[in-house]
């Protein structure tokens, strides 16, 4: 193995552990309104992330489809998925948060099956019924049946499910030959505007001005929205660009159990055997899932939309 591409590994080692961290850190901040913990997150990321602008200053003129397309990036996979994480870490564990969170690559099969007529193989089919089956055991074995108790587990995976709704969109934009950072700070800056305009429906500026965050707080959030938003989507992408599609998107199977870790580890949460099965079943379902869509030899430039950024 080559010193750079060790180093590549290195880097998306780190990137999908800080995704995986980043859950926990969302859970970490709760006692904050979601819609706060959402918006200010996601503006801090998008400051960081604007110098890609100037990278791309010559290619903004899309057109106003493309531009259509990267604001229902921004509503679907920026705002309502950070508004619904951040609500719905409030009413279950960070564990479950992050398996749920986990099916996103067999969803996203799901989902360009029905609503853009892609082929869904036997051995795809099987991947997606094996992953669903293992966050279901978690959810029915904790709450004893899908009851009032299960609904922060019901807004994850509506939150789930509207990340990968943008990544459909993000496919489609990126077929359209827009570059793929370019998406991610654009749609970065339209999911920001949609949050702040939602957050002052609920409360008034002054409101969150108001609110009390300790250094130590202020810490968390900028670790979040730096590290693991704008410099892990950076990160990401470089790592599909260098090594391709196929051989990146194994890497994602490491947040899920990141994640898991660092809620024991942070917040004191109980790692059950169900928890460790349920990550082998959705582990299995990615593998089996993502093999029949992703060749060995993927194209960098090629970006399927399951696997290009995690906010």
């Amino acid at each position: 193995m080559k010193n750079k591409e060790r180093l590549l590994f290195v880097m998306l080692a780190g990137v999908v552990t800080l995704w995986g961290l980043n859950v926990v850190m969302v859970k970490y901040l709760t006692m904050f309104p979601p819609m706060y913990v959402a918006a200010i997150r996601m503006t801090i990321a998008g400051v960081f992330l604007a110098p890609i602008l100037l990278q791309y200053r010559k290619s903004l003129r899309i057109g106003w489809a493309n531009w259509l397309l990267a604001a229902g990036v921004g509503a679907t996979s920026i705002a309502l998925h950070q508004i619904t994480l951040a609500t719905g870490v409030q009413y279950t564990s960070a564990g479950n948060a992050s398996l749920i969170l986990g099916l996103n690559p067999l969803a996203t099969a799901l989902l360009a099956m029905v609503l853009l007529g892609e082929g869904m193989s036997w051995r795809k089919a099987w991947g997606i019924a094996i992953g669903f089956a293992g966050v279901l055991i978690v959810v029915i074995s904790q709450h004893g049946g899908i009851h009032v108790n299960g609904w922060g587990d019901a807004i994850m995976f509506f939150s789930m499910l509207m990340y990968v709704a943008g990544g459909l969109l993000i496919r489609k934009l990126s077929l359209r030959g827009v570059p793929v950072l370019l998406i991610t700070v654009l749609s970065q800056w339209f999911g920001v505007l949609f949050l702040w305009i939602a957050a002052l429906m609920v409360q008034p500026a002054s409101y969150y001005i108001g609110l009390d965050v300790t250094p130590f707080q202020w810490l968390v959030i900028l670790t979040s929205a730096v590290l693991s938003t704008a410099v892990g989507s950076v990160g990401w992408n470089y790592g599909i660009r260098q090594l391709g599609a196929s051989r990146t998107a194994v890497f994602l199977n490491g947040m899920p159990l990141a994640s898991l870790l660092f809620a024991a580890l942070f917040l004191g949460e109980q790692l059950l055997l169900v928890h460790l099965l349920a990550l082998l079943m959705i582990v299995g379902g990615v593998y089996l899932g993502s093999r029949s869509q992703l060749k060995p030899n993927s194209a960098p430039g090629v970006v399927p939309s399951d696997i290009t950024t995690k906010a």
